[in-house]
């Protein structure tokens, strides 16, 4: 049996891997994910939910203690989501722009800055691929540059674009070679398919080496739970099989599913690793 790499088909489909791929390609995958992360939106974590905001807090912390200063500064957010750095960090910081362009996360991130009666969030519903960063006045613009967990940085043109914006600090923060879940990982395997992390701060870190960049590199453990029916359940399930290239098996699915079932309600838990890099850009 041929066994397809969960994280390598990820960064195909998103970056066109192996040969150079067409333009018509390109977008096909940027659709693709564009659909994905609009459906995933519905069920994102918000930033001031207890336990995503425990790993925030911890991710913030370890950040200052390499010496970057949120205080007063002004941060550019990329691939924002629906919040879970942008809010934690505009509690200290001057000002946050956030970035992502699933129009549903950007959505859910408006709803919660108007909750929480921020008047320092602003937003903006773009690729980062695509920014025109000279046109917005971007360049150099920001004492700190940030992404976490986002497909958008994962070539050097990302982070040479992300140094172009800071005048003083990058951070990413990305996979850290680790996720585990008994569920996920027995749907793939009947899909012919490993479930691996994607390409994270490992392959990032490599980028930094490659261009001669001195930076930070800590490591953290996490988890976090799907909750929800079998249905939905399902259907989430298959919507990841879809994004990494693959065809649902649904019965097949939904008899897994069912089979991890307590009284038609499902709960199955991540464990993962994330890699947080800081690097200074201010003497580049």
């Amino acid at each position: 049996m041929t066994v397809k790499n969960y994280a390598l088909t990820a960064s195909l489909n998103i970056q066109g891997g192996g040969s150079m791929p067409s333009g018509s390609e390109l977008g096909a995958g940027r659709e693709k994910a564009k659909k994905f992360w609009e459906y995933k939106a519905k069920r994102y974590p918000l930033p001031f939910e207890e336990r995503s905001l425990k790993t925030t807090k911890k991710v913030i912390d370890i950040v200052k203690g390499r010496g970057v200063v949120i205080g007063n500064a002004r941060i550019l957010d990329i691939g924002c989501g629906t919040g879970n750095y942008t809010l934690p960090l505009a509690q200290e910081a001057g000002a946050v722009i956030g970035v992502d362009f699933s129009e549903s996360m950007i959505s859910r991130l408006t709803e919660e800055l108007e909750k929480h009666h921020f008047q320092n969030v602003s937003t903006l519903c773009a690729s980062w691929k695509d920014l025109d960063i000279t046109s917005l006045c971007f360049e150099k613009a920001f004492d700190i540059v940030w992404s976490s967990m986002s497909m958008a940085v994962r070539e050097e043109e990302d982070v040479r674009k992300m140094e172009a914006c800071s005048r003083n600090w990058c951070v990413y923060i990305g996979w850290g070679g680790k996720r585990k879940n008994p569920l996920m990982e027995e749907i793939f395997k009947i899909h012919d398919t490993a479930f691996l992390p994607p390409p994270g701060a490992n392959n990032i870190s490599a980028i930094l080496n490659q261009i001669g960049r001195r930076h930070s590199l800590d490591f953290i453990e996490t988890s976090w739970d799907w909750c929800g029916t079998c249905d939905e359940a399902a259907e989430d399930i298959s919507a990841h099989i879809e994004f990494f290239g693959g065809t649902p098996i649904t019965e097949e699915i939904k008899d897994i599913v069912s089979k991890h079932s307590q009284d038609g309600l499902l709960k199955h838990t991540t464990d993962a690793r994330m890699g947080i890099i800081t690097w200074q850009v201010k003497d580049l």
